[in-house]
């Protein structure tokens, strides 16, 4: 097929159960669309041609710039129903959280108010979308976000051309109420964006399960795990967000869009207010998860490194510590040359002997250092420089009283006997001219 009425087909982009999407170019007004075609077996069915023709009709009420616009709707000569839409550039949210793994909770809230502010304004003109999810939201190369695909969309006027029978939706993001097969409305379409907004900060959806038995079990009864078990870095205000909004009640959802959007800024806003209040960040992400996640190896790993710590400081310096310095403390009342050497030898004027028979034995104790002695001056003679005898012996150190160095006077020296010279001894006149010389 190269041409469908006025669009040339570049290429097949895509393929629902529904039918066939193509890129193609309105060779009229030169731009680019995407044309979804209905299969040959659908088209001949009224209840199938009934509701892509509401999706056709709901799209062509809706005007808003998260919507992909609808820009035709017609019937090709062989019988197939297509509809021609805005062909929208970026990547489909699916492929950006298998790229990424999980979002920063910013990027993701701002994802999560762009899906919200569309389906608002589709939920004004009781449209529903019924089948939000990754794969048909598409984010823009302006990081922005665009919902695709209302081919299962219903109009509640009409809602007796949805009882088909059979499910409709996709089962890891359809409400609970969905799934049972009851009516309908804008908390089903809530209780999705919950799901996509989980999915966004987690890298998970709420439930993982192997069979569709389970996963339908799982998604009427269980609840959820907390988004922070899988990661971290989410704000717990954000939190109860996410899992208000899949309560398994719809009454405790949401009542609307519009409140989903208006608590996830305030949440948005006072977060980002104490994240720039803060004064030191905190441990990086991955991190605190690991911590968090694994208590017991973290405090053993603490443990053991204290313990290390410890060891090392008591090996190498803790006995250096505790030794305190030798310090010699002297008198300051004696002057320098008064002093006497703490250590000398015997024959040292004023000296100490080496051997203080007082001094107890060597056991590791610190004793006091041994009494200052002063030393005798050597007196001058006033004839002819000669120089007098010093006094026999200095006085011995008293330690009875108060433990003060106490110095017993020397004895006065005994006086010489002089002779006497006479008169007429030739000799006088010689000393007394060298004593006046």
């Amino acid at each position: 097929m190269d041409q469908i009425d006025n669009y040339k087909i570049v290429e097949k982009i895509g393929e629902g159960g529904m039918g066939e999407v193509y890129k193609g170019v309105d060779v009229m007004l030169e731009r680019e669309v995407a044309i979804k075609l209905l299969r040959p077996e659908l088209s001949s069915r009224e209840d199938i041609v009934n509701r892509f023709r509401s999706e056709a009709v709901a799209l062509g009420r809706l005007n808003h710039s998260n919507i992909a616009v609808v820009y035709n709707f017609g019937k090709l000569p062989a019988g197939q129903f297509y509809m021609a839409l805005e062909f929208v550039h970026g990547d489909t949210l699916d492929a950006v959280i298998k790229r990424s793994g999980s979002l920063p909770w910013q990027k993701a809230v701002k994802y999560a108010l762009g899906i919200l502010e569309g389906l608002d304004h589709a939920h004004g003109f009781n449209i529903v979308h019924r089948d939000i999810k990754p794969a048909n939201i598409v984010v823009t190369n302006h990081d922005t976000v665009k919902i695709l695909d209302f081919g299962i969309a219903r109009i509640l006027e009409t809602a007796r051309l949805t009882r088909v029978g059979h499910l409709v939706g996709t089962l890891e993001y359809v409400s609970p109420e969905q799934i049972q097969g009851k009516d309908t409305d804008a908390k089903s379409d809530i209780y999705s964006v919950g799901v996509v907004l989980y999915e966004m900060l987690t890298g998970h959806i709420p439930f993982e399960k192997e069979t569709e038995y389970d996963l339908i079990k799982s998604q009427i009864e269980e609840k959820p795990k907390a988004p922070h078990t899988l990661c971290g870095n989410i704000p717990p205000k954000l939190e109860k967000l996410v899992l208000k909004a899949l309560e398994k009640n719809p009454d405790k959802r949401f009542a609307s869009a519009r409140e989903f959007c208006d608590a996830l800024i305030a949440v948005s806003n006072e977060c980002a207010d104490s994240t720039r209040a803060a004064p030191a960040r905190l441990p990086s992400n991955k991190l605190w998860g690991f911590c968090r996640e694994y208590p017991g190896p973290v405090f053993l790993l603490a443990l053991l490194a204290f313990g290390l710590i410890y060891f090392l400081w008591m090996q190498l310096g803790a006995a250096d510590f505790a030794k305190p310095p030798d310090v010699a403390t002297v008198s300051a009342s004696q002057p320098p040359a008064a002093l006497a050497p703490l250590a000398g030898n015997d024959g040292a004027a004023g000296g100490t002997p080496d051997q203080d028979p007082n001094k107890k034995p060597d056991t590791g104790e610190r004793l006091p250092p041994p009494p200052i002695v002063p030393i005798q001056p050597v007196a001058e003679s006033p004839l002819d420089g000669a120089r007098l005898p010093a006094p026999a012996k200095i006085g011995a150190v008293s330690a009875a009283e108060d433990n003060k160095a106490r110095v017993k006077p020397p004895a006065p020296a005994k006086p010489k006997k002089e002779r006497r010279i006479a008169d007429d001894d030739p000799g006088i006149g010689r000393a007394a001219d060298n004593f006046f010389n």
